[in-house]
This record gives structure tokens, C-alpha cells and sequence, in this order.
């Protein structure tokens, strides 16, 4: 890391946003994450601007400006490329404590170092100009020695805004910082305030941590603080939980983060792993010989799982995702028949299979383990294989559909969902039989008589 920012690596359109500002009398920086990262080395997502101009005064100096956030002072900056959000100086009208309410609100203020005391973190108070970097609360120092610390009192920063206490969290583990001792007491001190933040707003913060280098330490972090017990009171429960089984040496909250780290980085996988045996504790029971046992936990993970995807206020089909992934995760083939992994796909689908077979293997994986391991990635590229040849795996892939069987007679119901069921089960076992002419034939052998026509049409009216 070096103290300046080699001008260069930042878009000239920005530089040009900078540079509009200052010369018409309104001294203007780059501050937060992109200043953070520049100093880093890293490229940056986006860029952010802080200036004594107002949000009126920021849309007379550039033809094109969207009031993106203009209650907080907050415009963006479309230049040809890119966009830039510009935030007025802000400073804080109070500053008093109290455990009812949030506390320090803002107003726009003129001077530079206001704004930063109104800032999260020293690491993204850190300000550039144009020509040099400038450093009022020792975030250059804390970059350098990898500290996410709260800026002045950290526990007015968190009061002001308590998601600031899972963006510290979040911070320690994008960048594989330590979180300052003081910061991380007055998280623990507030950590009740966690409440007041919006689900969604929680939720985009779980999934930055859960795709960070280090999800698994975000997760004791937000265990160590007290955090979890607010948000995902679920896996709260699942630590120190332990499975009193000999083929399972770690506690369930261990396990759940192992295999978290042991997935890909793909966010409804990720989630899949942090939920898949989060119905443990539910469903413990223990045996006459004291070995312990999780009859059902699926199924009571998948219960889970949907409860708290739809709490967070995901969409319906990231929860369809990982709901599917947690229910179907015990089902682990050993030496399956070729029949057998193409009704497995057919039920979960081609375009989640793989991904199950990634969160089965990191279920299993574990010193002593590996043939369990290696039997589920002989499954896994055996799966691909099939996929490969592209054989009839599911309703989709029949040369026959609907409107062949209606014109067999056969009305749409439950009766022309049984014949398209065991189609299915016909072209899995011989796909030679998936022909037009073939499937016709074999719906005439059937012998659907009128009357079960009848019947299925009155039981669907």
C-alpha cells in the first residue's frame, strides 16, 4: 500500500467530475470505498464524491443528473461511461445519546472535516482531491496496519446507523482485517440495535459476508458479538451444539461453517450451506448407546430455511434455490444406475444438480472421509456425462406434448399428468422410445378408456 494515488488508475470522466466542482469554488474529493481501494491496490466498484456544492447547484454544472438519494444530498453524475455519486458535505446537528432511539441527525454542512466525523469507518474517511490523499482520523495508518476501527466513537457511529456494526463485520472480512477491540465492545454493547435496520438492508450485508473471503469468520464474529442471536437466531442455536456421533467430531455450527467454506462462492449455494443442517437442534435425538441422531433434520432444515429466506426478503427464486439444495441434500447415491441419476435430475432439475453434488461433497469432506468424497464425485461426473449426451431427463425433453395427447383425447388434468409421468419414466430407462411415432403408440396401449376421461375432466371442474 502506498500513501498517494497514482491518478492513472482512476477514469478520466471522474477526474473530470473532481476537477468541474473545484474549479467552479466548490472543493470537492473522492472519498469512502473508492479512495480506500485505490490505496489498496484493488479496482474499484464505484466512485464517490463529497462536495460544499448543493444537490441544486451539482445539477446546473452537468447535463445529465439523476436525484438518486436528493433527501440525504445525495445526486448522480452520468458522464459518457460512468456515473458518480456527489454527496453535500454533511455535519451532525447533535450528537446526544440515547438507548430509545437513533441519535445524530445530519444536516449539509461546509467543511470537509465535518463530513468526515460524520463518516462510518477511518479506513473510508480517507479523502483525495485530485493531487493527494488526505487524512484527518488515521485511516491511512489503519489500512496499513489492516484495523477496521470506528471513526471517533465508535458507538455513536453505530447508534447513528446500527447496520454499521455488520458493515465492520463485513469490512474484517472482505479485507481480512481485525476489527479494532473498542469498536468491536461498542458493537457488542449496541448489538440490540440491529433491530431497528431494515431486513433488506441486513440481508445485502449477509450476502457480501457470505461471499467474502472469509465467510466463515464473519459468522463467529456475528456469533461473538451477539449480532446472530438478532438475525439469525436459527444458527444461533446450532453453537456449541454438539453431535455426539463419531462420524460427526464438530458441533453443528462448526460443521455448517465448514461446509460453507468448502462450497463455491456462488451466493444461493453459499446460503444452501449455511442452512442445510440448521434443523440439527430440533431434531436430536440420542440413542441407547448415547450416539446421536438427526432423523428428519432435512426436512426441518428446509422448514427453517424458507422461514428465514423469506424473512430476509429475498426473491422467490433464490428461496426456491437453496430450499431445494437444503431438502434435497441427504440424498447422497453411492454407485447409483444410470436410471437413477436421471430421475435425480429430472426431480432437481439440470440446472441445479452440479450444485447439489458441490454442497454433498462439502457435507461429507473431512480427514478419514474420502471415500464418501470420492464416491459423490464419481456421481457428480457421471451427471455430467449424462448431461452431456443430452438424453430425455424431464417433460421438456418428450417428442411428444399437451397438445399430442389432446389430440389422442386425453383433456389437460391430472390423467394427462400421469401419462406425461410415465413417458418420463419410459424415455429415463430407454430413450430409444423417445419418438414421436413411438410415444403415440404407447399412449394407445395404455387403453385410456372414455370413462377415466370423463372422471379426470369432472374431478378437475
Amino acid at each position: 500500500m502506498v500513501n498517494n494515488i497514482d491518478k492513472q488508475r482512476i477514469p478520466e470522466q471522474i477526474l473530470q467530475v473532481l476537477n468541474t466542482l473545484n474549479i467552479n469554488g466548490y472543493p470537492s474529493f473522492l472519498v469512502g470505498g473508492c479512495v480506500r481501494d485505490l490505496l489498496l491496490g484493488k479496482e474499484p466498484k464505484d466512485y464517490d464524491v463529497c462536495t460544499k456544492a448543493l444537490p441544486k447547484t451539482v445539477k446546473l454544472l452537468f447535463p445529465k443528473v439523476i436525484a438518486t438519494g436528493i433527501k440525504h444530498g445525495t445526486v448522480t453524475v452520468l458522464t459518457e461511461k460512468l456515473s458518480v455519486e456527489v454527496t453535500t458535505f454533511r455535519r451532525k446537528v447533535n450528537d446526544q445519546q440515547s438507548v430509545d432511539h437513533l441519535t445524530g441527525q445530519m444536516e449539509f454542512g461546509t467543511d470537509v472535516r465535518e463530513d468526515v466525523l460524520t463518516r462510518d469507518f477511518t479506513i473510508n474517511g480517507i479523502l483525495y482531491d485530485g493531487n493527494q490523499v488526505i487524512d484527518y482520523v488515521g485511516g491511512v495508518t489503519d489500512l496499513r496496519e489492516g484495523v477496521v476501527r470506528g471513526i471517533r466513537d465508535a458507538a455513536s457511529r453505530f447508534r447513528e446507523d446500527p447496520l454499521r456494526m455488520l458493515r465492520a463485520i463485513r469490512f474484517a472480512c472482505q479485507l481480512e482485517f481485525k476489527i479494532e477491540a473498542e469498536t468491536f465492545a461498542a458493537i457488542i454493547h449496541n448489538r440490540g440495535l440491529i433491530t431497528k435496520v431494515a431486513a433488506e438492508r441486513i440481508r445485502e450485508e449477509l450476502n457480501k459476508i457470505l461471499l467474502s473471503n472469509q465467510p466463515s469468520r464473519g459468522f463467529q464474529l456475528l456469533q461473538q458479538s451477539q449480532l446472530l442471536r438478532y438475525i439469525l437466531p436459527e444458527l444461533e442455536a446450532c453453537y456449541g451444539f454438539e453431535q455426539c456421533n463419531p462420524y460427526h467430531t464438530q458441533a453443528v455450527f462448526d460443521h455448517i461453517l465448514t461446509v460453507v467454506e468448502n462450497v463455491p462462492p456462488v451466493l444461493h449455494l453459499r446460503w444452501a450451506a449455511l442452512l442445510h443442517d440448521i434443523g440439527k437442534p430440533l431434531t436430536f435425538t440420542m440413542d441407547q448407546q448415547g450416539a446421536g441422531h438427526f432423523y428428519g433434520h432435512d426436512l426441518k432444515s428446509y422448514e427453517l430455511a424458507k422461514e428465514i429466506l423469506i424473512r430476509l426478503r429475498f426473491d422467490n427464486k433464490l428461496i426456491r434455490k437453496v430450499t431445494l439444495l437444503v431438502y434435497e441434500h441427504m440424498n447422497k447415491l453411492k454407485n447409483p444406475h444410470r436410471s437413477t441419476l436421471k430421475r435425480l435430475i429430472n426431480r432437481v432439475g439440470a440446472e441445479n444438480v452440479e450444485e447439489l453434488l458441490e454442497l454433498q461433497i462439502a457435507d461429507v469432506k473431512r480427514p478419514g472421509n474420502e471415500s464418501d468424497e470420492a464416491a459423490l464425485s464419481e456421481v457428480k461426473n457421471q451427471i455430467q456425462m449424462v448431461l452431456q449426451q443430452q438424453e430425455p431427463l424431464s417433460s421438456k425433453d418428450l417428442a411428444i406434448n399437451g397438445d399430442d395427447l389432446k389430440a389422442l383425447g386425453i383433456k389437460p388434468g391430472r390423467l394427462m399428468g400421469k401419462i406425461i409421468s410415465e413417458l418420463i419414466e419410459m424415455v429415463i430407462e430407454k430413450p430409444e422410445l423417445n419418438t414421436k411415432a413411438a410415444l403415440i403408440e404407447v399412449v394407445k396401449g395404455m387403453g385410456v378408456s372414455s370413462e377415466e376421461v370423463d372422471n379426470d375432466a369432472a374431478i378437475d371442474n
